[in-house]
Order: structure tokens, then sequence, then C-alpha cells
């Protein structure tokens, strides 16, 4: 019987594959013996189903595992799609585009993109005439600026919305007229709008604007932003002839050798304006228009020429008027400037040189002009490194000059750029007004141009 129970057993439990003989077995076998044996074979038994059950739970946690994940990447390093009131939405993020956000058929979307200075700033003589001289070298770090901007189509890709805020230890170029109605607004860390504006593309390549346009004038005014600079920075030409923003209404033009917009307004650089503001003028006109010789117009779009890029050559010209209210404020004298600017832009894929020159009536004073000329180039001495100088002089209320010399680290392509830069002014006194624009430049105002020089190394962040 015990011999029966055993063989049954081994058979039903798979422990005995092969054929077994019966063994004679004597009647008087120990029970006790084959009890202790049957409840070892039960509990490896239970081990066994335990090992398997635990493999196959852990393999299948896995597999889906491996399965969500799988999918969430997919999903996220592209695009979130959901229904909402019955359309697809799209998000992501793309390095030419930043962070979106929009329907799938393209009719309302929505993108946000800016960058971040952060610079710290060295220099000798700074303010020398009212320090201890043994205190003329002051430095420190600082926010140079930071720019958001948000901006996406509006029931279809030919109406786009603009906005733009900027926050910084100064204000971006401002128009002259403004620095000189209040010198110290130019150190306004407070948040400011810089764009704000609707575009409405009429076909053909023609659009209209209407809002705070970026005053189609001066060169760097082309581009969309500081951070598009081989500096990092506007140069001193931009500081003191820049024409801003301006509160109103643009028509503009974009061709496949020619890009012109022209825009009239409150008063030239001076958005965001009220429409009963004081400095409002009769009339106050600003146009633009830069012509490709060749290259293509996405290089002309930074003022660095990387390498890799075909050789491009590209004119620009603009001018500005305006026609004054006898309520001008006095601070500008009841002046109308009209102004003219002119440049000439070479890249040669790894190499560029830019040449520019301002001239402008009524600037100071109603019978006495300003003027000032620009002369920069770069060399990339490797794939992610730059070099780069200006020389710039002016004459607003006196006559100076200005040299620059500086490197770029492109250590992430245009998203993560390094820049150290020296600049010194080497001819001419530091008049009042043009004093107001050296500190955002890192130099010391008031400072005697034989001893006051500045070192800045800065990063920029885009995104």
């Amino acid at each position: 019987m015990a011999t029966a129970l055993v063989l049954l057993l081994g058979s039903a439990l798979g422990i005995i594959d092969h054929p077994v003989n019966a063994i004679p077995v004597s009647v008087s076998t120990d029970v006790t013996g084959m009890d202790a044996e049957l409840a070892a074979m039960r509990a490896d038994l239970a081990a066994i189903r335990r090992e398997q059950g635990e493999a196959w739970l852990s393999n299948q946690r896995a597999s889906e595992i491996r399965s969500l994940v799988s999918d969430v990447l997919a999903d996220s390093s592209t695009r979130t799609q959901c229904a909402e009131s019955g359309s697809a939405l799209v998000s992501g993020y793309a390095t030419d585009r930043g962070f979106y956000l929009g329907t799938v058929d393209g009719q309302q979307t929505a993108r946000v993109f800016g960058f971040m200075q952060v610079r710290f700033v060295w220099n000798q003589g700074y303010d020398a005439a009212e320090r201890d001289p043994s205190s003329n070298s002051v430095w420190g770090a600082e926010v140079r600026r930071a720019q958001l901007f948000a901006t996406g189509n509006l029931a279809g890709p030919s109406l786009t919305w603009l906005i733009g805020l900027a926050f910084g230890a100064a204000q971006d170029p401002v128009d002259f007229q403004d620095v000189r109605l209040d010198p110290a607004s130019i150190d306004d860390p407070s948040p400011t709008v810089s764009y704000l504006n609707v575009t409405k593309q009429l076909g053909s390549g023609w659009y209209a604007q209407i809002g705070n346009i970026f005053t189609p004038y001066t060169y760097e005014s082309h581009l969309f932003c500081t951070a598009e600079t081989q500096m990092g920075e506007c140069s001193m030409l931009e500081w003191l002839f820049t024409a801003g923003f301006t509160t109103g209404v643009s028509l503009g033009y974009d061709g496949d050798a020619i890009r012109w917009q022209c825009c009239y307004g409150d008063q030239i650089g001076t958005a965001p304006s009220s429409w009963d503001s004081a400095s409002n003028q009769s009339l106050a006109l600003a146009s633009r228009v830069n012509w490709k010789l060749c290259g293509n117009w996405e290089q002309y779009a930074y003022e660095s020429s990387f390498r890799g890029q075909e050789f491009g050559t590209f004119l620009g010209a603009g001018v500005r008027w305006q026609n004054g209210r006898a309520q001008n404020p006095s601070a500008t004298d009841g002046t109308n400037p009209l102004g003219v600017t002119g440049d000439a832009t070479f890249m040669f894929g790894g190499a560029n040189i830019l040449v520019q020159g301002v001239w402008v009536d009524q600037w100071v004073s109603r019978d006495e002009a300003a003027w000032g000329g620009l002369l920069q180039g770069g060399l990339f001495l490797a794939d992610t490194l730059e070099a780069f100088g200006n020389w710039t002089i002016t004459s607003t209320d006196g006559t100076q000059q200005y040299a620059t010399v500086g490197m770029n680290w492109y250590a992430d392509q245009r998203a993560l750029k390094v820049t150290a830069l020296v600049i010194a002014p080497v001819d001419g006194g530091q008049p009042a007004l043009t004093s107001a624009v050296l500190p955002p430049q890192g130099l010391g105002g008031g400072s005697n141009p034989n001893n006051n020089m500045s070192f800045s190394l800065q990063i920029q962040a885009a995104f």
C-alpha cells in the first residue's frame, strides 16, 4: 500500500518520469518516515509553484512597464494629443520654435520662447571725477536682460499675434529723445512691454501690422532681439540713434530680394503711448528697406556668419521724420528730427563685415545735426569659437570714439553662448547726454575717457 502511494504521488507531481519497477517493501515500513517524506515533497512543490508564480508576475510587470514607458516617451518627444470640443491639440518643444501648443489644423496656435543674459562687469575709471583715486575700479554682476515672447495664429496662419516682455538691469535702447527727457529712465529695471501687435498677411508678400512695432530704421531693427547680435549687446551707434518701439500701424513687404516696411505712429520710439500724450506728433514716420544681393534671409537674421553658410551680401537703408505739435516737451527743444541711415553687410560663411552710418538733423537742437559710423567684423577660429571687434565714432553733443574686442563661445549652438568683451572709449569727452547710455555698455558714466575701460563676461541662454 505504501509503495503504491509513493508511485502515485511521484507520477502526479512529475517527479518520476520513467517506468518504475515495483520494489518489494515490507509492510512493517516505518509509517512515520513516509509521512515526513510526503510533507517534504509537498513543501518542495509549494516552493516551486511560488517561484514560478513570482517569476511570471515579475515578467508581466516588467513588460507592462516597458510598454507604458515606450508610449510616454514616444508621445512626449513629439506631441501630446487630446480631444477638446472636437479639435485635436498638439504640443511640444522644438529648438527653432520654443514651446508650442495648437490645433492640428494650425488655425489656432501659441508658442513661447525667450532668452536671458547674465553678466559680470569690471570697470576701471568708473566716475573717476567723483571717487577717490584708490577706488576707481568697480565690479559686479547683473541680469543684463531677460526677455519672454509669445506668438501664434488667430483663425489661421494669415493672422498672427506677438507679445514681448523685457526685464533687466537697464532698458534696451530707447529713442534718444526719451533719454534727453529723462536720463534716469534708462536705468529703470522694471518690466516693460516691447512687442504687442497683430499682423495680417495680405498675400503676395504684403502684410499690415498694428500695435507696438519695432520701428524699422537702423540696422539692428531688422533683428528680432538683442540675442541675435554678435556681441550679445547693442552697439553704441544703436544706443544713440535707435528708433525703439512705436505705437501705430505699419505696412510691409517680404519678397525674395527686397524686404520693406513703413511705420506711422504717435511719436517715433515712445511705445507704449496713449492717444493724448503730450509728446505725440502730428506726423511721425519711419521706414527701412533691406536688399539681398545674394545669400538667404535666414542668415541675415543674425549678425554673425556661421561656418557652412553660403556667401551673402545685404544692403539696408532707413529714414525717420516727424512734425511736432506746438505742445512738444521743452526737453526736446521743439526739434523735428529727420534722420537717414545706410548699411552694408557681407557674410562669408565663417566671417562677417558690417559697415553702418547714421545722420540726423535737429537731433540735439534746431540748428545742430548729429552723426555716427560703425565698422564691425567677426571671424570663426573654430566651429564654436568666434572673435569679433568694432570701432564706433559718434557726434551728438561732442565727438566720441569707442573700440570693442571680444570672443564668443557657442557652447550649445545658439542655445548657450558665452561672450567675453572689452570696450574702451579712445577719444573725446563724455557729455551728459552720451553718458546716460554708457552704463548699459559696462562703462562708467562721466569718467575720463582716457581712464575708462570695461571687461564683461556674459552667459546667454535661449529657449
